[in-house]
């Protein structure tokens, strides 16, 4: 009985895992379940014997709470339209009440999207987007479902999301690469025209040597006189701006002369 007891307990730890394990992880590393497997955890009784997934079929994608009564509701209507759509579609979904990182992945999606993620379930069919579930939206999503798998390409949100990201990825990567060129050529270009006013400068002076040295001219003496002629102009102004300060100021008290004058005769007529 004992050993018996043991085998039981054993055959039981083995066959937890398949249990436990009924998610999926897709390529990002997102914990999802497929349409059986959606209807099983929500304790919706079903039988898809006849149902198979198909690369052809359109994708639903749906966000869910485990326990919401609307996604509940949603996931009873797919099973109840399996026999005359389920070779339209298949299901992805990610429970997101309880995994973190499923949650965050239905803000990125409403975001790409534009449509509110106020609550669950989120679905959505090739790109139309249904922000909750209500019976009255049945025939529409049938719709969605079918106009969605009779197009030549079909819309994946998933597929567009990476996409875009990593064109957005690249966009970047091109832009830091074209601001670090830009910044090398402009310093590289400014070196070669620090380099070539320095030369041009040096061989110019150089000719102007030569030039003196045909001449007989000093080359220091002429330094001395450009400072003592500067010197001079210097002095020379400073002695004008010195004599027009002068005249300026006898003006001035030539002037006051001239209005007391005029206050007294003034004065002395009254």
């Amino acid at each position: 009985m004992k050993k018996k007891f043991i085998i039981f307990i054993f055959l039981l730890t083995m066959m937890f895992p398949v249990f436990a394990n009924a998610e999926s992880t897709d390529a990002n590393g997102y914990k999802t379940t497929n349409l059986e497997e959606a209807l099983t955890q929500e304790d919706i009784k079903h039988d898809l014997s006849k149902y198979k997934e198909t690369d052809d079929q359109v994708t639903i994608y749906l966000f869910r709470g485990h326990g919401c009564g609307y996604c509940q509701s949603f996931l009873t209507f797919l099973n109840s339209i399996v026999d005359d759509y389920g070779k339209y579609f298949k299901l992805v979904s990610y429970e997101v009440w309880n995994d973190k990182n499923n949650s965050k992945l239905l803000e990125k999606v409403a975001d790409f999207t534009g449509e509110d993620a106020g609550g669950v379930p989120y679905i959505i069919i090739g790109e139309k987007v249904f922000p909750g579930y209500v019976s009255d939206w049945d025939d529409d999503i049938k719709e969605a479902i079918k106009t969605e798998y009779e197009k030549d390409e079909k819309y994946d949100v998933m597929q567009e999301m990476e996409k875009a990201s990593k064109n957005e990825n690249k966009t970047t990567t091109t832009s830091s690469s074209s601001i670090y060129w830009n910044l090398g050529f402009i310093t590289v270009s400014t070196l070669i025209i620090i380099i070539f006013i320095s030369t041009y400068n040096k061989k110019l002076n150089n000719r102007i040597d030569a030039i003196y040295d045909k001449l007989g001219i000093d080359v220091n003496e002429v330094s001395e006189e450009k400072k003592d002629k500067k010197s001079t102009d210097d002095d020379e102004q400073a002695e004008e701006a010195l004599a027009e300060k002068n005249i300026a100021k006898d003006e001035k008290l030539l002037k006051e002369e001239k209005d007391q004058k005029k206050d007294k005769i003034k004065k002395d007529k009254k």
